[in-house]
């Protein structure tokens, strides 16, 4: 796959993950939970103020590496083990205090620590793609 296309896919996930940020602050889309300051995005996801922030921020640094050619790469792979990361602690140990996340949360962590490391470290710059081509 060419960075090209890899980064337009990670600036598409960054929207999502902005767009789930945002979404974590609309009472009307969450739904409360028996734990304080905790609630349910769309019934399913455990969120809260800290892990809205995280998804504002991750969205933001996948949009960064979706139109920084530059960044790209690094951008990718450290978000990739920074996902990887969430997903071996949650099984460990219930995550660090004051994150919610639950197992929804796992799995979406596992599926865009996959998409996001895929994307990092399976592109190939256009320049190499293109010498590929005509060797």
């Amino acid at each position: 796959m060419s960075t090209y296309l890899a980064q337009r896919i990670a600036l598409v996930f960054g929207i999502v993950y902005v767009a789930i940020g945002l979404l974590g602050f609309v009472p009307g889309v969450t739904v409360s939970t028996a734990q304080a300051g905790q609630s349910l995005l769309l019934g399913i996801f455990a969120v809260n103020r800290i892990h809205n922030i995280a998804h504002l921020a991750v969205g933001a640094l996948l949009i960064w590496a979706g139109i920084s050619a530059e960044h790209f790469s690094w951008l990718g792979k450290a978000l990739a083990a920074v996902f990887a990361l969430l997903v071996i602690v949650s099984f460990v140990a219930p995550i660090a205090e004051g994150v919610a996340i639950n197992l929804p949360d796992t799995a979406l962590h596992l599926v865009s620590a996959l998409l996001v490391g895929f994307l990092a470290f399976g592109s190939t710059p256009a320049r190499r793609q293109q010498r590929s081509a005509h060797s």
